[in-house]
């Protein structure tokens, strides 16, 4: 079994190397090109200009088109994927000053005025913080009364598994110790927590907002994640 990996993956520079979900190596790639074009479509529908953060951004997957039309504040705990992510936005032809880029720990108290986005994104993210809740009331905080949160949840009922076992491999005791761990590998239990349909929704309840739209992906029974499209009540 491999060695459990610390929170110093994320500040590092090396989860840019193994979070790499566009690759066709990665078991979750098409569901992952689904995941993110629904995000993409939701937000393009927005008025030009809007202010969006999106909060644990990595290399920008999602800020980079957002920020052709919207101004976007992407954060992200490492400097590396900021770094990625300004690459990538001169890549994709950004407009000057459409693109932001923060370096901070989404666990933290935000450091945005209140009510000052009209969107906010937070994909891959409630699954790598201690308090999961804590950061979505700072979310709730951010955002203006009329805006939309587009954030997901990966699934802790391991039956997801099945359909994709290139994510554990061949040996016995780590599916095992997988399922044990709702569906996270053993190396990365100490750092990434998954979370029910029904534990997700409480979540975004008790922060303060009201769900307006459900997609899952995944097998139909038991999705790999949860998006949810919410508002501030």
């Amino acid at each position: 079994m491999s060695a459990a990996l610390d929170r110093g993956v994320f500040t590092d520079g090396s989860y840019a190397d193994i979070f790499r979900p566009d690759t066709s190596s990665d078991p979750f790639h098409a569901l992952y090109r689904r995941k993110r074009d629904d995000v993409l479509d939701a937000l393009a529908r927005r008025p030009g200009g809007s202010h969006i953060l999106d909060l644990g951004g990595g290399m920008g997957r999602i800020a980079v088109p957002l920020a052709t039309r919207h101004s976007v504040t992407l954060c992200d705990i490492s400097e590396r994927m900021l770094d990625l992510a300004a690459a990538n936005a001169q890549r994709a032809g950004v407009p000057d000053g459409h693109l932001v880029l923060r370096r901070l720990d989404a666990g933290r108290p935000l450091p945005f005025p209140t009510a000052s986005f009209d969107a906010a994104v937070a994909l891959d993210l409630l699954v790598h913080l201690p308090d999961p809740v804590a950061t979505l009331r700072e979310l709730h905080r951010v955002l203006r009364p009329t805006a939309v949160l587009l954030v997901d949840m990966t699934n802790s009922n391991p039956l997801w598994t099945l359909r994709y076992p290139r994510y554990v491999g061949r040996r016995p005791r780590r599916w095992v110790a997988t399922w044990r761990g709702g569906g996270v590998l053993p190396d990365w239990q100490e750092i990434v927590h998954h979370h029910r349909r029904r534990e997700f929704e409480l979540m975004l309840s008790d922060a303060g907002f009201r769900v307006s739209g459900r997609r899952d992906y995944g097998p139909r029974l038991s999705p790999k994640w949860f998006l949810r499209r919410c508002h501030p009540r």
